[in-house]
């Protein structure tokens, strides 16, 4: 009896010996993955995007350097998981866009000419989706800070459960394509910075589970 309880757990031991490597080497493929993605993206000189969500947190670089990082107050993923490679942004869509006014140049008939009009931070939306190849979405929302913006964010929710994830994963999935929604929180300012400096075209890389 006392033999076999030593041959038991001397099989624990070796297993969890064999578990644990093969864990660290896991973790070396997929760090060295990331390298290898940021690596491509930090060659261009146009800013790019890495939204790591294990760390809850959006980085914004150019060549590698921190140009800004905005924290992810929380986040959800629903669907495929989504591979460290580079994505560039397709569309960005918002309920109200930001819309330069109409300039009216000057004529005879007019005494002045509007001045063009240069859109601010505070000009951009706060609620807005990402999208990106492979049917990967990303939506933006505001941190709830009372109740209308608790509300617009409950109705944001629902049409996320009610309408983009069922009607995304049955679209792609006739297609036999992945679908992905990544739902985002971010505060006021930090919404709006992302949608003001990601522009359609520049790069990104989505970072969903933890190396460790």
């Amino acid at each position: 009896m006392h033999s076999i309880r030593v041959f038991i757990l001397l099989s624990i031991i070796l297993l969890s010996i064999e578990a644990s490597s093969m864990s660290e080497a896991d973790r070396l493929m997929e760090e060295n993955s990331l390298l290898k993605a940021e690596l491509q993206l930090a060659k261009s000189s146009k800013l790019y995007f890495i939204f790591d969500l294990p760390a809850k947190k959006i980085t914004i670089k150019v060549k590698g350097i921190l140009l800004k990082e905005l924290p992810v107050e929380s986040y959800t993923l629903w669907g495929t998981p989504v591979r460290a490679n580079p994505l560039p942004l397709l569309t960005k869509t918002a309920l109200v866009k930001p819309e330069r006014k109409e300039i009216i140049p000057k004529t005879e008939d007019t005494e002045d000419a509007s001045e063009p009009e240069v859109l601010q931070l505070e000009d951009m939306p706060l609620r807005y989706e990402l999208k990106f190849a492979d049917g990967i979405e990303i939506s933006v929302k505001p941190k709830s800070t009372g109740i209308i913006s608790t509300l617009f964010n409950l109705v944001a929710s629902l049409k996320s459960y009610l309408m983009t994830r069922p009607l995304g994963a049955l679209w792609n999935g006739l297609r036999r394509q992945n679908f992905t929604e990544i739902a985002l929180v971010l505060n006021e300012d930090d919404a709006r910075s992302l949608y003001w400096s990601f522009e359609e075209g520049f790069q990104c890389m989505i970072w969903s589970e933890s190396p460790a």
